[in-house]
């Protein structure tokens, strides 16, 4: 897992969002569960060790996975302060994603 800091988390936050109403972003542990692919996951830091163990395996699956530590810079553009997990799948919004990672 690579480390995101909060201000790239907050750079990520909008475009979330537009995933949010695309359906290209994921939010929440027991939906990103139910994928098969993701190209991103975000991951608070604060979770459980056991489970982000488990969030660690999508990078074998082929998802970079990331370990936000302000995470609410992450999902406050969408209103989701409850989640602690997001994926996205691959696809243009994950594309851009990647532009903003660089």
């Amino acid at each position: 897992m690579q480390s995101l800091d909060a201000h790239r988390a907050a750079a990520l936050s909008s475009l979330l969002a537009i995933g949010c109403r695309s359906g290209d972003t994921v939010v929440g542990l027991s939906k990103l569960r139910r994928c098969e692919r993701l190209a991103y996951v975000f991951v608070d830091s604060s979770l459980a060790e056991r489970t982000l163990r488990e969030m660690a395996a999508w990078e074998e699956r082929g998802a970079r996975v990331f370990l936000v530590d302000e995470y609410v810079r992450l999902t406050e553009a969408f209103g989701r302060q409850d989640a602690r997990v997001v994926g996205v799948h691959a696809g243009s919004l994950a594309d851009g994603i990647a532009g903003r990672l660089a």
